[in-house]
């Protein structure tokens, strides 16, 4: 079944339980093995619906800035195949997750998060902000950040005014970083990127 044919009550059963085992997660691999098995659920249509709301995303974004992005538009994606790929055969990382403390943050108000703004909907099609959109969303980044300890944000991918996430030598600088502090669910508040000092 596909997980978006889930009732809201399923969908919520099924974002507490996996947030109470991840909570409860201290090292790499118990980490990637929760995340495993919860990206399992979703099937190629759900993951056909993710990536139509990304292109709708992008398609609405003014020119020269959407053919700037665009290259950089499926990362959630790929960065999620990316870690199927991993997964699927048993490659994980070892070792303790590094900031436990960070991690229980970033779960812990996530259950919340993925049902704010959620309303009745005409359309019997999953929309942007389904929870469980949103869900696969802080799975697949809970991975990137904190398993692998990438970044929210590809190196070079864009923002609108010609500002650009840029590395040198070990260190990825975003130029936004610092600017989401007021948001809790932020990913930026969670990412080991640097704020870029230029600006």
């Amino acid at each position: 079944m596909d997980i978006f044919s889930r009732s809201a009550s399923s969908s919520r059963k099924f974002i507490d339980e996996t947030v109470t085992a991840l909570l409860s997660a201290e090292s790499n691999q118990a980490a990637a093995e929760i995340i495993g098995r919860a990206l399992s659920a979703y099937t190629v249509f759900d993951l056909q619906y993710i990536g139509g709301h990304l292109k709708c995303e992008v398609d609405r974004l003014p020119n020269p800035y959407r053919r700037m992005y665009k290259p950089f538009c499926m990362d959630l994606l790929d960065q999620y195949h990316e870690f199927m790929q991993d997964y699927r055969p048993g490659i994980v990382c070892s070792g303790p997750l590094s900031d436990l403390d960070l991690w229980k943050k970033y779960w812990v108000d996530v259950p919340e998060y993925c049902f704010q703004n959620v309303g009745p909907s005409e359309n019997s099609l999953p929309t942007q902000n389904h929870p469980l959109s949103k869900f696969f969303y802080r799975l697949v980044f809970a991975y990137v950040m904190f398993v692998k300890g990438g970044c929210g944000h590809p190196v070079g991918m864009p923002f609108p005014g010609g500002l650009r996430i840029r590395q040198v030598g070990d260190i990825v600088y975003c130029p936004i970083r610092d600017r989401e502090k007021d948001l809790p669910q932020a990913l930026c508040n969670f990412c080991p990127a640097k704020q870029d000092p230029d600006y």
